[in-house]
């Protein structure tokens, strides 16, 4: 396939160039469609009915703004090609896979910045338990709006978030009539399915999120042991006043499943979570963002500055 000038040059747009994730649109979720490269961009196509018996099916193409978008959502019955991919990666794409349990698959986007600053920051934060401690207190503030005392463990403090939420699942099985619900990412009730839903759109907003600032996901500050454990504290953050309440709300609906994502829609766009979150992690990670001395390179004669080329 050969590409017209200005599609090569989108190919080479810089990061300081790119449309910034709080100016994107949240998501786009599809599914039984071929997401394509072609001429004009990526595009998605899937096949409608048969107008006629003797005709092949009429094929719908739409073109996605990948340069415009956070979370791309890839649902059953999809594919996509490599150069498709490689479009929503050099675009600052997220992609996720979205499978049934609640356990998606992750593609890597392309930092929204050229710095490790952020990356730094966090290395320094996860390394001294003390730092943990003070951002876990901090995150809990913002999820629970409760303020923790005291030398608490992350762990003391896990136990006290698990006691929290469990009440906030009584009050909404209360309020909504939902009776003998038991969280189960597998389940098969269109609850625990909802639930799956909205978390997984909020996990795929947190890792957006994560890749604008070039942070590890691996490395959480509550969560610990996995490799999405800083998307879990993240999503976390919208838990008890969204994802909970939008996933009771949804059980009565006709529709479940697509009342849920279309509210969590509006809960993203209404709150400026892409935003908050980036805004989150930044105050987060801002007091321990390395200073002009931690760009320095060790060469023979002792530290030099760094970005700058010595190759001369």
């Amino acid at each position: 396939m050969t590409y017209s000038d200005d599609a090569l040059i989108f190919a080479k747009i810089p990061v300081s160039e790119q449309i910034r994730l709080e100016d994107r649109v949240s998501y786009l979720y599809l599914e039984y469609c071929q997401v394509i490269q072609n001429h004009t961009g990526v595009a998605a196509i899937s096949e409608g009915n048969h107008d006629s018996e003797d005709r092949e099916p009429l094929k719908r193409i739409i073109q996605i703004p990948v340069a415009g978008l956070a979370v791309l959502f890839l649902g059953p019955g999809t594919s996509i090609t490599q150069p498709a991919m490689a479009s929503c990666s050099r675009a600052g794409l997220t992609v996720i896979f979205s499978g049934g349990g609640g356990c998606p698959y992750y593609s890597h986007a392309m930092a929204l910045t050229s710095s490790s600053r952020w990356a730094i920051a966090q290395a320094h934060l996860v390394a001294d338990e003390r730092n943990a401690r003070k951002a876990a207190k901090f995150l809990y503030k913002r999820q629970l709006g409760i303020d923790i005392e005291g030398e608490l463990t992350i762990s003391q403090m896990r136990g006290l978030e698990g006691s929290l939420i469990k009440k906030r699942y009584r009050e909404l099985s209360r309020e909504f009539k939902v009776n003998g619900f038991r969280r189960d990412t597998g389940g098969e009730d269109v609850l625990n399915q909802a639930l799956n839903l909205v978390n997984g759109i909020l996990y795929g907003c947190a890792a957006s999120a994560c890749a604008a600032l070039g942070v590890n996901p691996a490395l959480g500050i509550i969560h610990r042991g996995d490799i999405r454990s800083l998307l879990f504290d993240v999503a976390d953050l919208y838990k008890p006043n969204a994802a909970l309440p939008i996933s009771f709300r949804s059980v009565s609906k006709d529709e479940p499943l697509k009342f849920a994502r279309k509210e969590m829609r509006r809960f993203i766009y209404e709150q400026n979570v892409l935003e908050n979150m980036i805004s989150i992690l930044m105050s987060v990670l801002e007091p321990y963002l390395p200073t002009i001395k931690d760009d320095m390179l060790i060469d023979e004669s002792g530290e030099v500055p760094g970005h700058k080329d010595y190759s001369n």
